[in-house]
This record gives structure tokens, C-alpha cells and sequence, in this order.
């Protein structure tokens, strides 16, 4: 049986309140993601991506929760467009938290094994990119579905099992998995 921390009020502090250890933990991997987001993604056009901010996602996801997750995505979401000079668009937003929640539902105090990896990226590569990140895309540009659709599924086919894999990898990783135990809220 796992030991507790017999430190822990609750699972945010006394009365829902975030702890100053919590907050502090939330601005380090809010700044961990803003730094991924200067890694350059792979472009495919001007529809399609392929980059790294998955990774911060899913740590920050498994550390903080769901609920949490949201906050921090969609903050890590409008930093990153004010800092990069992107247009920003509050349906991105949305799906940056819902993508957050996601992880989180899937990653948070469970057990971080390839079946739960395999269902939370799945199920963002699903709703989150194919389906509302095409929604975005149809609203802010005016194509026709059949325009940027196919090179879209195409993108997240090859996009959906490498990022399955590399989450694997790095989940399973000691010190990822330390450092998830020690600040998960």
C-alpha cells in the first residue's frame, strides 16, 4: 500500500483554497509550456501542425488535475498568442482547456499506463483537433470542409500514434514519474 502524506489537508488545501506550494507548482509548469512553445512545430500548410505542446499538457495535466488543467491551458493559450504576436481567437482557447481537462480526466492520480494514454489522446485528437480545432479553422477562414479536411485527418492519423508513443516514453520515464507523485495536487 502507498504511503500518504499526512501533510495533505486536502487535495487543494484548506477549503479549496490552493496552497502557496500549488500555485508556485501551477506557475513553474505554466512556464514549462510557454518554453515548449518555442520549440517549432512541424507545418503541413497552412492547416495542419505538428508540434511538442502535447508534452506539457499531458505533465501538467497529470500533476494538477483536471479542473486546474483547464485554468492553466487556457492561461498558457492567450500567454503564448500575446507573446508570439498570434492572432488569437477564443475558440483555440477553449479547446487548449478542454484539451487540459481531458489529460487530466485521463492522467490524474491514475495509474500513467498506455491504455490510459492511448484514450486521453485519443479522445483530444478526436474532438479536440479533428473536431472543434476544423470548426475554428472553417469559422475563421471560410473553406469549404472538403478544402483543408483531408490533409487534417491525414495529419492526425500520423500525429495520434507518435504522440501515443512519445507520452508512453516519457511518462514512464523515473523522473517524470517522481516529479509527478511528488507536486500532483
Amino acid at each position: 500500500m502507498e504511503k500518504t502524506d499526512s501533510r495533505r489537508v486536502s487535495s487543494y488545501g484548506q477549503k479549496g483554497r490552493l496552497t502557496t506550494l500549488q500555485l508556485t507548482t501551477m506557475a513553474l509548469l505554466l512556464a514549462f509550456r510557454i518554453m515548449l512553445a518555442y520549440i517549432p512545430a512541424f507545418r503541413i500548410g497552412e492547416i495542419a501542425q505538428i508540434g511538442v505542446g502535447f508534452i506539457g499538457t499531458a505533465i501538467s495535466s497529470a500533476i494538477i488535475g483536471p479542473w486546474w488543467a483547464i485554468v492553466l491551458s487556457m492561461a498558457n493559450d492567450i500567454i503564448t498568442a500575446l507573446l508570439n504576436g498570434y492572432s488569437f481567437f477564443f475558440g483555440y482557447t477553449l479547446s487548449a482547456g478542454l484539451a487540459g481537462f481531458i489529460y487530466g480526466w485521463f492522467l490524474w492520480r491514475k495509474e500513467l499506463n498506455w491504455k490510459n494514454i492511448l484514450i486521453s489522446v485519443l479522445l483530444v485528437t478526436l474532438i479536440v483537433n479533428l473536431g472543434l480545432g476544423s470548426l475554428w479553422i472553417r469559422m475563421m477562414q471560410g473553406k469549404a470542409w472538403a478544402a483543408f479536411m483531408p490533409i487534417r485527418i491525414a495529419k492526425n492519423a500520423v500525429s495520434f500514434p507518435l504522440n501515443t508513443i512519445i507520452l508512453v516514453i516519457i511518462l514512464q520515464l523515473p523522473v517524470i514519474k517522481r516529479l509527478i507523485r511528488k507536486f500532483q495536487f
